[in-house]
């Protein structure tokens, strides 16, 4: 990987995920990614769109977070994640959250929108658009 004609191991990017998913790094990214958005869409954001993928791990062993489940790539006893995301209509990102790979997706949607209410403190809810899998009972 080169960044600012500078060449950086890929070790090193690895490394310092995980310093970002085990500090509130992880959420000063996600307002500052937000923010950014919010002023590109005009401070207004009325519509988002939701949808969840899985990425599967090389490893046949579970953790806490990483959990066979239901793949959409066919990786069969696979560990797998789930990343939630929502996007504007036009799509730039707005917030993610990660889940067990073996959480239905149709359960992560009230949990992240819930999230995404407390973490930027919307005025006005946006119309959320999914798939017919999120919006079950």
């Amino acid at each position: 990987m080169i960044y600012k004609k500078e060449k950086i191991d890929k070790n090193k990017i690895y490394r310092f995920l995980d310093k970002v998913y085990n500090t509130n790094l992880q959420e000063q990214i996600q307002k500052c990614v937000f923010n950014h958005t919010k002023k590109i869409m005009s401070d207004t954001i009325s519509i988002s769109f939701y949808d969840v993928t899985t990425l599967y791990f090389e490893s046949e062993s579970e953790d806490d977070l990483r959990r066979i489940g239901f793949s959409k790539e066919g990786k069969l006893a696979r560990p797998q994640i789930q990343l939630g995301l929502f996007t504007t209509l036009e799509g730039y990102p707005l917030s993610y959250e990660v889940y067990e790979g073996n959480k239905y997706e149709g359960h992560t949607l009230i949990d992240i929108l819930q999230k995404f209410q407390d973490r930027f403190q919307l005025d006005n809810k946006p119309i959320v658009v999914a798939d017919r899998g999120m919006l079950t009972n």
